[in-house]
């Protein structure tokens, strides 16, 4: 009974709209009219788009170029505030102020930031020459302007879940490695990393699974643009649902992009969960 109220909400908010969306993936659907059974043409429709196929390269390439800095500046600076030193505690307050930030707060803020006339980025740029860099209007700028304030926005979380994991390891290993001559390199290779992996494999499942889900600041900044340079999978389907109604096609590219995160969680869990129990 107590668990009940849990188990409605993931029913009625997780696993009913997966498998609606599985219904509605095998019919046409604009919302206004009742759903035409077309089997699993939307599936074979997707195979031939190059829009979708598009979409998911640039989903891929924002994803890597995302959680693998986030990986490395957050397990660096979780290294670094898991000792003792003057202003730590009002560094990591001050750092952690990205992560409760609105994300629609935060994008926006960037778009001001990345103003080609009054943003902050011009008037440092102008001087050395560079004030014609137009981040959110330039195919080759655009994806690395997204990039930079994700990074920014999620490294603190990741960093914070990374520190707590840290201060479980105890003490003792390291203590009894230093009596046996280990030096900081070997403790973070034998110890920190082996004992770090339940850690980190939450870490990388949890950031791959949020960047392929990436929206909003696609949305705000860019919209998708310049061109179809930042069009991620969510704008993908965004637009296929609500602005062209195909109801329908939508679903089947939202479930062939749960399928390849699944796919590639069960190959984070495949390398890196085998002795996590341990």
């Amino acid at each position: 009974m107590f668990a009940m109220p849990a188990v409605l909400f993931f029913l009625s908010l997780y696993v009913f709209p997966v498998l609606f969306a599985g219904y509605i993936s095998l019919h046409e659907w604009n919302i206004l009219a009742t759903p035409e059974y077309v089997g699993l043409d939307n599936y074979r429709r997707l195979v031939g788009d190059a829009q979708f196929w598009n979409s998911l390269r640039v989903t891929a390439v924002y994803t890597i170029a995302t959680v693998v800095p986030i990986w490395i500046i957050a397990l660096s600076l979780a290294l670094a505030l898991n000792r003792s030193f003057q202003g730590r505690d009002g560094y990591l307050t001050t750092y952690m102020i990205p992560a409760v930030i609105s994300l629609t707060v935060w994008s926006i803020a960037w778009s001001l930031i990345y103003h080609p006339t009054f943003g902050l980025i011009a008037a440092l740029t102008s001087p050395l020459g560079l004030d014609s860099l137009r981040w959110l209007n330039d195919p080759n700028l655009a994806m690395p302007a997204l990039i930079i304030l994700s990074i920014i926005k999620g490294t603190p979380v990741y960093m914070l879940i990374f520190l707590a994991g840290l201060r479980a390891i105890p003490t003792d290993y390291y203590d009894a490695a230093t009596v046996d001559g280990a030096n900081g390199p070997a403790r973070f290779r034998h110890i920190t990393l082996p004992l770090l992996k339940p850690v980190t494999l939450y870490v990388m499942v949890l950031s791959i699974i949020i960047a392929f889900q990436v929206f909003t600041p696609a949305f705000i900044l860019t919209g998708g643009g310049p061109g179809s340079a930042t069009r991620v999978i969510p704008l993908f389907v965004y637009d296929e649902a609500f602005r062209f109604l195909r109801m329908g096609y939508a679903s089947a590219a939202s479930l062939e992009v749960m399928f390849v995160l699944v796919v590639a969680t069960l190959i984070l869990f495949r390398i890196l969960g085998r002795d996590t129990s341990k």
